[in-house]
């Protein structure tokens, strides 16, 4: 079941609910899982008291699909009557859940919090929330009188905006007009929130690499067989740099390159050594020079939900057991944490493909990443964890990396990465993988990567979405993330989705790919993007890493060609990064909006439906990528253009 015990304050969000959630107590550990951790084991372990499982979680109001996972079973909440279908393509997820419904009973609310009044490029935006369906219009009264645009709808709330330039302290209220009659909300006094971000990020068209599917700069003479590898390294990303300068992006985001006995390396060995596979510290450090010289941007990947089986401290607590001085650095479950007879498999002669069978029908004794035994979970309650954490980023940060893309942080407390991350956030972007609703992360990280807006951009580009639910879809998140939007890692593509060019197909890849470069937020690449690299025949997981193409015979000179427009322009337009966004049509396949900034106007139009959409453009539009001739708009195509003088 789950309880709402009251409100409390919160800079982010204006408040949050303290929300009790419990169970009857079964198997031998619990955690509360859905859509505020991407379902994902880890974030919210359950404490034990007498009969039940508890655990009390502050969440932002709305609707929650959630459910319990007990001893790794996932449970929907047996004493919640109400449950719905919950779907996510993204991360393959699509069960009955129960729902939590978290709202507080006010006709209005709003806060001067980093979500409701917000500063950004030397403007102001106001969000006003209302009970759904109860407000006609909405005024700002800051000495003037503003109409607020109705933003977005939930199944909830109305959100209403204004924005305002200047970015100083000021006294407001509001005034909303019901079919009852008018309200009056306020006053307020206070000065907009700002984001503390490097500078940098706003300005970085990202390229994400998985080093060894990208470029072989050596021969290797030992990879573990059977794990896929292709030799990529980053020696290989050196070499190819001009390419990557010609596209036109100033940022990379590299997959793990720490040692490890995978070719992806998310199963890290040792944290303060790149593997010897990729090039070893002398090439990483090769790397930080020329991308320096290039004024190139990197960020490394953080893998700290689990380490790998084979990492010094967990093979100290398979040695020796309650005595290891690293008992607590992972959950364990009781000792001995191997099963007999696992160590004999693992130590035998068998080709590692069927050893690695084997070993999967054994049952061991610790918490590890989606049930992976060569992936044990870290104990996140554990200081000496948090520390060995900060220890790990800080060291490359101060050898030159940039920033940090931190791996599973749905499934690790947000306190600890608040804790650890605490003081960096100047110095570095950081930004983590949440697959599903990010609130709870917002705030120790700059952004995430922007799932939600992927799956909106799924099904508008792919799937059959009309234009007016999917502006409604962004507007949404808008209304949520705040400031932090303009900061969020946004994607077509990564190492763990299916290409979009292989869904969409290629006329409605572009659209979206145009979209990507001129909305909020910060836009990548996945690698081979840019030349119309598709997947390859592998099991899933893997179709969307086929390595790099290098052959330019085989490269779709479009796709390239359009890519390097968009980049282009896209780092040049301050409206782009920063700008406000306004939209202007979305009607069934069509979607036209501007972006502008201190004088500077973007209009793009993106048509995703089979038949032409006329639109008249007035004489001073100046096209810059795409099709416009000033009347129509074809099937499938876009524009971006400014306005002349």
């Amino acid at each position: 079941m789950y309880k709402t015990f009251g409100f409390v304050h919160d800079d982010v969000f204006g408040r949050l609910a303290r929300v009790e959630f419990s169970l009857p107590a079964d198997g031998d550990y619990a955690y509360l899982i859905g859509s505020f951790n991407a379902f994902n084991e880890g974030s919210f372990r359950m404490r034990r008291e007498g009969e039940r499982w508890r655990i009390e979680v502050l969440l932002p109001e709305g609707r929650w699909h959630y459910a319990f996972s007990v001893g790794g079973e996932f449970t929907p909440d047996p004493e919640n009557p109400l449950r719905e279908r919950y779907v996510r393509p993204s991360y393959k997820f699509d069960r009955e859940t129960s729902v939590a419904v978290v709202a507080g009973g006010e006709a209005l609310f709003h806060a001067p919090s980093l979500t409701y009044l917000y500063s950004i490029a030397g403007r102001t935006h106001v969000v006003l929330r209302a009970r759904k369906g109860l407000v006609k219009k909405a005024y700002l009264l800051d000495g003037g009188r503003v109409e607020m645009r109705r933003k977005a709808s939930d199944g909830l709330f109305d959100y209403f905006e204004a924005v305002l330039e200047g970015a100083d302290e000021f006294s407001y209220s509001f005034e909303a007009l019901t079919k009852e009659g008018t309200v009056e909300y306020g006053p307020f006094t206070a000065a907009p929130g700002r984001l503390e971000v490097p500078g940098w990020a706003f300005e970085s068209v990202f390229y994400q690499i998985m080093p060894d599917r990208f470029a072989k700069g050596f021969e290797k003479s030992s990879l573990t067989p059977g794990e896929r590898f292709h030799g990529g390294d980053l020696r290989g990303i050196v070499e190819h740099l001009n390419h990557l300068e010609g596209l036109g992006v100033n940022a990379l985001y590299l997959t793990p390159i720490f040692v490890s006995r995978t070719y992806h390396g998310y199963d890290i060995e040792d944290y303060f050594h790149v593997g010897e596979q990729f090039g070893g510290d002398e090439t990483f450090e090769e790397l930080v020079r020329v991308l320096r010289e290039r004024g190139m941007k990197l960020v490394l990947d953080g893998v700290f939900h689990h380490t790998s089986f084979f990492h010094p401290y967990f093979q100290d607590v398979v040695a020796k057991g309650e005595k290891s001085e690293y008992r607590d650095f992972y959950r364990i479950k009781g000792f001995p944490a191997l099963p007999e007879g696992f160590l004999e498999v693992l130590n035998s002669s068998l080709p590692w493909v069927e050893k690695y069978r084997k070993l999967k029908e054994f049952e061991w004794n610790y918490e590890s990443f989606f049930s992976v035994w060569l992936m044990p979970r870290l104990n996140h309650d554990n200081p000496r964890v948090k520390k060995f954490v900060r220890d790990v980023l800080v060291h490359w940060l101060e050898r030159g990396a940039d920033g940090f893309r931190l791996d599973v942080a749905h499934g690790v407390p947000p306190d600890f990465w608040r804790d650890v991350l605490e003081g960096l956030e100047g110095k570095a972007y950081l930004f983590g993988e949440v697959m599903d609703d990010p609130s709870l992360f917002l705030g120790p990280f700059h952004g995430t990567m922007n799932y939600p807006l992927y799956e909106l951009l799924l099904r508008f580009f792919a799937g059959g979405m009309r234009a007016e639910e999917f502006l409604n879809g962004i507007e949404l998140l808008s209304a949520r993330y705040g400031p932090f939007e303009y900061v969020m890692y946004n994607f077509l593509d990564n190492h763990d989705i299916d290409r979009f060019l292989h869904i969409a197909g290629r006329e409605r890849y572009l659209c979206a790919l145009a979209f990507l470069m001129t909305y909020r937020g910060i836009p990548s690449l996945f690698y081979g993007d840019e030349i119309g690299l598709d997947h390859f025949d592998a099991p899933f997981m893997e179709r969307s890493r086929k390595p790099m193409e290098w052959n330019e015979e085989r490269w779709d000179r479009e796709i390239l060609n359009t890519t390097r427009e968009l980049i282009k322009l896209r780092r040049k337009s301050r409206a782009l990064q920063v700008g406000e966004f306004v939209p202007i049509v979305a009607s069934g396949g069509v979607i036209v909006y501007e972006r502008h900034h201190d004088g500077e106007r973007v209009i793009v139009g993106i048509n995703v439906s089979d038949r032409a959409f006329e639109i008249e453009l007035p004489t001073n539009f100046i096209p810059v990528v795409g099709h416009a001739d000033g009347k129509s708009l074809p099937p499938r195509s876009f524009f971006v253009g400014r306005w002349g003088e």
